[in-house]
């Protein structure tokens, strides 16, 4: 959320939030891929190639669709809600 869900006033209010995708190497996490997002985004989904996320943005009122690489992150569009996105699932293989 990096903060995008404080009050404006807030010293921890950030303009918007960070989809971001970590590899796992053992116990060592680092890095992979990040994109600025929505404000109060939470709840991702993947394909199940891995090559496409879902996250769920609450104040935009939107599911934002983005491409991952494998080294990168671009946002590829979005799925307009009827209210805040709050629970997301992929279908069972």
């Amino acid at each position: 959320m990096n903060g995008s869900n404080k009050p404006l006033d807030s010293p921890f209010f950030n303009a918007n939030g960070f989809l971001q995708v970590w590899a796992r190497n053992g116990t060592q996490l680092t890095k992979t891929a990040e994109m600025p997002i929505g404000k109060w985004c939470q709840g991702i989904a993947w394909s199940a190639n891995g090559k496409t996320l879902l996250a769920q943005c609450m104040v935009e009122e939107e599911i934002t669709v983005a491409r991952f690489t494998g080294k990168a992150l671009t946002k590829a569009g979005s799925i307009k809600t009827k209210g805040g996105p709050a629970g997301i699932r992929t279908a069972e293989p």
